[in-house]
Order: C-alpha cells, then sequence, then structure tokens
C-alpha cells in the first residue's frame, strides 16, 4: 500500500512540474555580421512569415513566443563580399545560429521553442 501511495504522489508530482514550465520565451532574432545591407525573412509573433528587404545590418526583431512554437530567420548578404550571422535568442541566450561568408550568401536558423 506504500508504494502504491508513493508512485500516485510522485505521479502527481511530475504533473504539477509540467504545469509549472514557461507560459512564454522571450524571443530576438538578431542578424549580424560585415555585410551592409541583408534581405530578411523570419517567422513573426504571429506564426506568418514576414519579408524585409535591404535593411542595415545589424537588425533585430523581438517577441513572445509560446513553447513549442516554430521559429526561424532567414537572412541573405545583398553584397558582392560580407559575413552574414543569423542567430535566435531564447530568454537572453543564444539558442539556434548560422553564419555564411560571400556574396549574396544566405544565413539561416530555426528550431521549436
Amino acid at each position: 500500500m506504500k508504494k502504491v501511495l508513493l508512485l500516485l504522489l510522485f505521479a502527481v508530482s511530475l504533473l504539477v512540474s509540467c504545469e509549472d514550465g514557461p507560459t512564454v520565451y522571450d524571443v530576438e532574432y538578431k542578424v549580424t555580421g560585415s555585410a551592409s545591407t541583408v534581405n530578411v525573412t523570419y517567422e513573426n509573433a504571429s506564426g506568418g512569415v514576414s519579408q524585409e528587404s535591404d535593411v542595415s545590418v545589424p537588425w533585430s526583431y523581438t517577441f513572445e513566443g509560446e513553447p513549442d512554437g516554430f521559429v526561424y530567420i532567414s537572412a541573405q548578404n545583398q553584397g558582392s563580399s560580407g559575413t552574414v550571422t543569423a542567430t535566435i535568442y531564447k530568454n537572453g541566450k543564444s539558442f539556434k545560429t548560422s553564419t555564411s561568408s560571400g556574396a549574396y550568401v544566405i544565413a539561416t536558423a530555426s528550431s521549436s521553442l
């Protein structure tokens, strides 16, 4: 009987601890590098896709993302040389990153939160 009670208490504690997880994450997309301008495509706060053309580097976008939500950033160099780094930050920490070098290269980072 004690084992059953302990097992039941353990199962309840697991359920309670799962509910205590984050309800949202602070997400930031950043584009950095030596490229002057880039075209950016990203998953926005509403879950749709946004595109911005010829934006200056560095560039960033912040929003609140839900657990298991999809995050995506792609940046394409618009010059004949340079580097482009696309980084996704989750709660202020680098989460996913990609770097490319050269003319018109693309750096892409994506994941589930």
